[in-house]
């Protein structure tokens, strides 16, 4: 991150921030006091290649990103407030590409760890996207904050990562790629298992013009609608008292003696169900009419009623993130390669109103009426006007803030209700293994994860298949939740999903 009184080098591309990337980005901030970032961004990989020297491979994969992806170099210029000629915004911002200094900040090997979620615990903020590898584990971390990316984007990126990687085993990392050929393709055919780069020419490789940078979400959907803002700020409203008439929501107790308590370093636990089970789960939920993420939500919710209440909390009230990449390829036209890096998504409000007196499939119906609102035809305004849910983001966006920097009441609980986030199938975005030709060694990926730091009285459950397993993640903070205790939860989860689809255990 560059100071408020720091030129912007030569060449650098930038814009200012979009509303939902303030937002992240104040998040971000609060806890940099105490060395940690709310809602940073942890993807994890093991990784199965065979190579004398991995960490060569690694690091000139990880170079050839951030050469044809400007956008995963990203930082933040703060705005200067003396300065007529930039934006009161802080600034997007992308500077010209340096090779050596990109991996001698970004790129780290980790010997003292054991594996990923003993390293998760342990990192603290950074201005860059990060890449970790893990000898021992043969572990791959990318970590990024949410400002810059999403779950879908990070998952993206490692399977760029991953094809470029393939391309360095095929070719040895001292090859001289064509980066203005080969690998740009690598984003636009994500279902393609290789693109074959050029062999070297004599003449110099042309630098290629860098991609413009990735806009931001309230930018697309003003550039497009039509419709009176007056009546977007009804919209927006409307859904806010969805949210509100739910608040204060149940929640997961935290550690006696901890209301005080500062917050520390992050954790997460994670359980995974077998192929049988899952493929009932899949079975059950489609013959019940319910949502995949719908059913999961639906079991949090049943395993955190059970416990002890605030007595004003009656009601589940949350958000959940909704991906907006379609919404925005069908009014835009852009596409879908070009939304990979930036926050598209939104938060749907959920209230479950008496959620401790509902049964699982009233829940979970309740929940999957929810998570199927269409997002075109999103609300209807009071003249007739069908309103989608992009057009409603920058208002909608502007409340939500509003919201969650508001203090709580006086007479109210501390916010600690768990939110959920479904990544669905992941092999639609990572494949298992890549490989650069039929000849060409193999890179596999075993197991993966993804997780976020945790600042708040929180648990943030992660819901994804990957090779025909159902995976529940959770990441918590340490100072307010014993691992224990989230394990227990997780496994309540479980058993509330099995037993309310009607699946023995």
């Amino acid at each position: 991150m560059t100071t408020p009184d720091a030129p912007l080098p030569a060449g650098t591309l930038s814009r200012p921030l979009g509303n939902l990337e303030i937002f992240f980005k104040k998040l971000a901030d609060l806890g940099a006091p105490l060395q940690h970032e709310h809602w940073a961004v942890h993807l994890a990989l093991r990784l199965d290649f065979e190579v004398a020297d991995p960490e060569s491979h690694l690091r000139r994969a990880w170079q050839i990103v951030a050469h044809q992806h400007p956008a995963i170099r990203s930082t933040i210029s703060p705005a200067r407030k003396d300065d007529d000629a930039r934006p009161s915004n802080d600034l997007y911002v992308v500077t010209p590409f340096d090779a050596e200094s990109w991996m001698k900040e970004t790129f780290r090997v980790e010997r003292d760890h054991e594996d990923a979620n003993a390293l998760f615990t342990t990192l603290r903020p950074s201005a860059f996207t990060m890449c970790y590898w893990l000898p021992s584990s043969s572990e791959l971390v990318i970590r990024s904050s949410h400002w810059r990316l999403d779950g879908i984007g990070v998952l993206g990126i490692s399977s760029i990562f991953l094809r470029a990687l393939a391309e360095v085993l095929q070719h040895g990392p001292d090859h001289a790629f064509p980066l203005s050929g080969g690998l740009r393709g690598l984003l636009a055919t994500p279902t393609a298992t290789s693109t074959t780069l050029a062999k070297p020419t004599p003449t110099p490789t042309p630098t290629p013009t860098p991609t413009p940078l990735p806009p931001n979400v309230e930018l697309l959907a003003t550039k497009k609608t039509k419709t009176d803002p007056q009546i977007l700020d009804v919209g927006a409203d409307a859904l806010m008292a969805e949210f509100l008439k739910g608040v204060p929501s149940i929640g997961l107790p935290t550690t006696p003696h901890s209301e005080q308590a500062l917050p520390g370093s992050s954790a997460r636990a994670e359980v995974i169900l077998n192929a049988r089970q899952t493929t009932q789960v899949i079975n059950s939920r489609r013959d019940h009419g319910f949502s995949f993420t719908g059913a999961v939500h639906a079991a949090i919710v049943r395993v955190t009623a059970a416990f002890p209440q605030h007595p004003l909390s009656k009601a589940y009230a949350a958000f959940f993130p909704v991906d907006l990449r379609k919404s925005i390829t069908a009014l835009t036209s852009l596409p879908h390669k070009e939304l990979l890096f930036g926050l598209y998504f939104s938060g749907l409000p959920i209230c479950l109103e008496n959620a401790a007196a509902k049964g699982f499939q009233e829940l979970a119906r309740e929940m999957t009426t929810v998570y199927n609102r269409d997002l075109e035809d999103f609300w209807k305004a009071p003249s007739g006007e069908s309103v989608s849910m992009l057009q409603l983001a920058e208002p909608y966006l502007t409340r939500t803030t509003a919201l969650f920097t508001a203090p709580v009441p006086q007479d109210f609980p501390p916010t600690q209700t768990p939110d959920l986030s479904g990544l669905g199938k992941v092999e639609q975005h990572l494949q298992s293994e890549y490989q650069a030709s039929p000849e060409a060694p193999k890179v596999k990926v075993t197991s993966m994860w993804l997780a976020t730091e945790m600042l708040n009285r929180s648990v943030q459950f992660h819901v994804w298949s990957w090779k025909e397993s159902l995976h529940i993640g959770a990441s918590f903070n340490q100072s307010f939740y014993d691992k224990r205790f989230v394990e227990d939860v997780l496994n309540k989860v479980v058993r509330e999903l099995l037993s309310g689809l009607g699946i023995d255990e």
